[in-house]
């Protein structure tokens, strides 16, 4: 009979390899099931059951009640175990496959109105002159790191894992690399345009460590590192604060979603594909999501296009 550590052990060879994936598991994946199987593993075993293969279904049902996770969370910890215990079972006879999948109600997507879009990009630059030194330099960076989550409504790791390389002025683009590795080429706002070249232009320099290696990140920290998530988060997470609202860097990306569903100043709305493709959205289900937010919208399209609207 195979161990429990032995078991671990090989599911996380297992997760490195990326097994018969077609698309790789991103490493923040990696480690969420990793922890997840680790978990259930301890708990059943605090229970008496001897080894993984001992395992059966309503044990494996009692442990991810016991753990006290969400739907969400009890979802992907059964996804993990279907991968861990597949290879110690007959096909289809693991006992995360004889389990069904909880069901998880996807979450409201929280509403960030135009004008508040507006007021929270700008306010990078409120105040009544402009910094010098090191200070501006973060001002001009905060301006551009808002300008680009929100006019190319990027995931805050995509932001940080933006390269000067993937830069595109001339056309006005950038390359985005997302989850799985997947690389999409996304349009830049004039505004984003602008402040990226200030950016760049006044403030980047300021920031590079001289000592340190070259950076072909865009976007740096005071001490002239990559910026890292929680960076992200802080630039704009107190931002909201002062407007009244909660939520961090994720919110600029539905705000920009449900914008360009909506459009304009009387302009229409961008397709429900063209905003999958800014996205990086692997299915046009995950992107159907942010059209619960636009039913006026949907409501004045319907009136002026059907024949008895």
């Amino acid at each position: 009979m195979i161990t429990w550590e032995a078991s671990l052990t090989d599911f996380a060879a297992r997760l490195e390899r990326q097994g018969s994936r077609r698309a790789p598991l991103a490493p923040r994946t990696r480690t969420a099931y990793l922890k997840d199987v680790r978990a259930l593993a301890a708990w059943i075993d605090a229970h008496g059951i001897p080894g993984p293969e001992r395992i059966t279904p309503s044990v494996l049902a009692a442990a991810l009640r016991a753990l006290g996770w969400s739907p969400s969370s009890q979802a992907r910890a059964l996804t993990a175990a279907r991968e861990w215990l597949g290879p110690l079972f007959p096909p289809g006879r693991s006992p995360a496959e004889r389990l069904e999948r909880p069901k998880v109600r996807p979450p409201l997507i929280p509403r960030l109105s135009q004008t508040d879009a507006q007021v929270l990009v700008e306010s990078a630059d409120s105040a009544p002159a402009p910094a010098k030194g090191v200070r501006g330099a973060l001002e001009l960076r905060d301006r551009a790191v808002l300008e680009v989550l929100y006019g190319s409504a990027l995931r805050r790791q995509e932001l940080c894992d933006l390269e000067l390389a993937g830069l595109d002025f001339e056309h006005e683009t950038i390359r985005v690399v997302g989850k799985g590795g997947k690389a999409r080429t996304v349009p830049l706002t004039e505004p984003a345009v602008e402040a990226l070249g200030a950016w760049l232009r006044h403030g980047r320099s300021l920031l590079v460590d001289r000592g340190g290696p070259a950076r072909s990140e865009v976007f740096l920290s005071v001490r002239g590192r990559p910026l890292d998530g929680s960076a992200v988060y802080r630039i704009v997470a107190p931002r909201l604060r002062a407007m009244g609202r909660s939520g961090g860097p994720h919110l600029l990306r539905h705000a920009a979603a449900t914008h360009l569903l909506e459009g304009h100043d009387r302009n229409e709305g961008a397709h429900l594909r063209v905003v999958q493709e800014v996205l990086g959205h692997a299915s046009l289900a995950t992107t159907q999501r942010y059209t619960g937010v636009t039913t006026k919208d949907i409501q004045r399209q319907l009136r002026r296009g059907h024949p008895r609207g």
